[in-house]
């Protein structure tokens, strides 16, 4: 059964009409101020999906972090919602006990479900993505929004199964399109995208094991001019999602920015991080192109790393005139370098392990070369410096006599021997001949 969670306390959400707010008529209850009302409305009625929506003009509702307008909203398992200042989650029990027997791949297809009806058009303005693991909102700006594990993306995934540049959303005058470019695909609503797909509101689009839902004005109901009907002829059921054909030559002369070739930043990189977690995302390298980069699990930051022990703004690595310094930004988890959690800042010495949070990296700088922890212990990293010898006084000797035939110096015992045997023998030589 669906249910509303507020800290430890569940709201089964009956059929029907659920009122949420404070005061004696409202369904479920919130601890708040009983003249604020009655602020929200879950409607659960037929095999249609589940939604919510302001009970008044003045109240305020948001699912995740997105305030909700005048037209309600569908809740999928999962999402964070936001009811006068107090956030819950809206869970369902017959999706939330399978997502724990299935792999990552395929969690799409069970909070990513199919939408029941048709698809809501929307306008091609207020584009946003608001990730359903973090509540973190992406806004679509008008060059578009990349994914990928490249760390200049708009969205980083930081994924072994993520492309560099995985998938692009960009904005036409019919609403927003999102185009995969990846080996492994991008899927909404638990389908693959074939080259490109229209997105309806509150569509789910996965990139990697990372989901985020979409949000952007709905396309407001006009009257449809007479002429249209006059001037163009019925378009077939088989080409109603087709471009137009004016529309796909006018791609083809004047490429968007979504259809130019991937962006390459023309900075040197001065130093790089390697994660070194075990995992699918270990060996993953950012390249850092600029003296200062932040880094955290916010999308603001350089460097972000999508872990729930890194803060929003976590820490910043800075190059200096003696080398590079990491500075702890108030971090929960803490800033640590060779295993040491630091109070404020450290210079970087060679290639040391940084970690934040519990994201372990390897830090080098342009042009070092780098070193396996492995071998470097204690004051192994310190290169020793030898002092000069100075050349040991030879020892007084007496005149160097003949060699022996082993390579030493014959004594002048020896020599004395020698002379006797030789004066012995003449000496018999002289008496055999006499």
């Amino acid at each position: 059964m669906p249910v509303l969670q507020f800290n430890d306390q569940q709201f089964p959400l009956q059929a029907g009409t659920t009122r949420v707010g404070a005061g004696g008529d409202a369904d479920i209850p919130l601890p708040a101020d009983p003249e604020l009302g009655i602020q929200a409305i879950i409607d659960r009625s037929g095999a249609g999906p589940m939604t919510i929506r302001r009970a008044a003009a003045t109240a305020s509702v948001k699912v995740n972090g997105v305030t909700l307008g005048a037209e309600p909203t569908p809740l999928m398992h999962g999402d964070k919602v936001e009811i006068g200042g107090l956030e819950m989650r809206f869970a369902d029990d017959a999706k939330g006990g399978a997502t724990q027997f299935v792999s990552a791949q395929d969690i799409a297809t069970l909070a990513g479900a199919r939408r029941a009806g048709a698809a809501r058009p929307t306008a091609a303005s207020g584009g946003r993505l608001v990730s359903l693991v973090d509540g973190k909102e992406y806004t679509i700006a008008a060059t578009g929004l990349v994914f990928g594990r490249d760390a200049s993306c708009d969205v980083v995934v930081a994924q072994h199964e993520v492309s560099r540049r995985h998938a692009e959303i960009g904005r036409d005058d019919r609403g927003y399109v999102v185009r995969d470019l990846s080996a492994n695909g991008v899927f909404v609503n638990g389908e693959r995208v074939r080259g490109s797909h229209r997105l309806a509101r509150s569509d789910v689009v996965r990139v990697g094991s990372e989901e985020f839902r979409f949000y952007a004005d709905v396309l407001a109901a006009g009257p449809t001019p007479a002429v249209s009907h006059a001037a163009s002829p019925p378009v077939p059921r088989a080409s109603a999602d087709r471009e137009p054909d004016a529309a796909r030559l006018a791609m083809m002369s004047a490429p968007t920015p979504l259809a130019q070739r991937a962006y390459e930043d023309p900075r040197p990189t001065l130093a790089s991080l390697e994660l070194l977690n075990e995992g699918p995302t270990k060996g993953t390298k950012f390249s850092l192109r600029s003296v200062l980069v932040h880094i955290g699990r916010g999308g603001h930051n350089d460097v972000r790393l999508n872990d729930e022990s890194v803060s929003e703004t976590h820490a910043k690595m800075q190059r200096r005139d003696d080398g590079w310094y990491v500075i702890d930004m108030g971090s929960t988890n803490g800033t640590y370098v060779a295993g040491t959690r630091i109070s404020s800042e450290r210079r970087l010495d060679g290639t040391p392990d940084v970690r934040f949070g519990g994201m372990k990296m390897r830090f080098t700088a342009a042009g070092a070369a780098v070193v396996d922890s492995a071998d470097v212990k204690g004051t192994r990293a310190i290169a020793s410096v030898e002092r000069p010898r100075r050349p040991a006084a030879a020892p007084a000797t007496a005149a160097p006599g003949p060699l022996s035939p082993s390579g030493g110096r014959v004594s002048v015992l020896t020599w004395i021997v020698v002379a006797v045997v030789i004066a012995a023998g003449a000496f018999w030589m002289m008496q055999v001949r006499t």
